[in-house]
């Protein structure tokens, strides 16, 4: 599994369908990190936005970095409005910042698929002496569903780029130093279409297309219809934030 092309296909469902992240843990870190208009931040593995924007109108500048290039074109478009924002093409490992240029470095879901080393020494490399980083991740709260949820895809699923960064405790990133983690509950609300939407953004769901795609369909179809009450899921999530400032020098 190719971590930089894997989403190509999934780049406009992803920018539509993903979850936003709580309003209680952007305020958290708005907050926390003291963050103003004086501050630049880099958005790492930014996707198609979804994070990048709820910080870009109180900043002076965000770097929304990302590799991959059909994520980048949607990005672009969600960003245009925000003349803060710079779109970068790089990686969490190789961001093309400069030296202790940003207050505060962001990363959502796409932590999962950083090497940590190289990440790790990027962040320390462009954060300035005393930087923030801001880690969140969004995942659902509703047991049976989500049980529901996971017998949908495919029986042989591509997971190998996941493992990547995935079982990398998040402490590493911060060098040992004090960080927090805290969870922000949110319900969400979603027919039919966002359903199977959201669902196919994963890595391992396929794509429109393919011969696996009927079958998928017809699963995530039935689980909804299980779950749903008059053409509606109503499901509960959480984003953890871990939330910090790196101590640690180049490794």
């Amino acid at each position: 599994m190719n971590s930089t092309t894997i989403f190509s296909s999934k780049a406009e469902k992803y920018a539509r369908y993903r979850w936003k992240y709580a309003p209680d843990c952007i305020r958290a870190i708005i907050e926390m990190t003291r963050i103003s208009p004086e501050s630049i931040v880099a958005d790492l593995g930014a996707g198609t936005g979804i994070l990048t924007k709820e910080i870009a109108g109180i900043v002076k500048r965000v770097f929304a970095v990302e590799p991959n290039s059909e994520m980048r074109t949607i990005l672009a478009k969600e960003l245009e409005h925000f003349p803060a924002c710079q779109v970068v093409d790089g990686s969490a490992e190789a961001t093309t910042l400069a030296n202790n240029s940003v207050d505060l470095v962001t990363v959502a879901q796409a932590i999962h698929w950083f090497e940590p080393a190289a990440a790790r020494q990027e962040f320390q490399r462009i954060l300035k002496p005393g930087g923030w980083l801001a880690i969140c991740r969004n995942y659902g709260t509703d047991q049976a569903l989500g049980k529901a949820i996971s017998k949908v895809y495919p029986a042989e699923k591509d997971t190998s780029g996941l493992m990547i960064g995935k079982s990398t405790p998040r402490s590493f990133y911060f060098c040992g130093g004090d960080y927090i983690m805290r969870e922000f509950p949110f319900r969400t609300r979603v027919g039919r279409a966002e359903f199977l939407g959201a669902l196919g953004t994963a890595s391992y769901a396929p794509d429109e297309g393919s011969d696996l795609y009927p079958d998928f369909e017809r699963r995530a179809k039935q689980v909804f219809d299980r779950f749903s009450s008059n053409g509606v899921i109503e499901q509960g999530g959480i984003t953890e934030l871990y939330l910090g400032q790196i101590q640690c020098q180049h490794d």
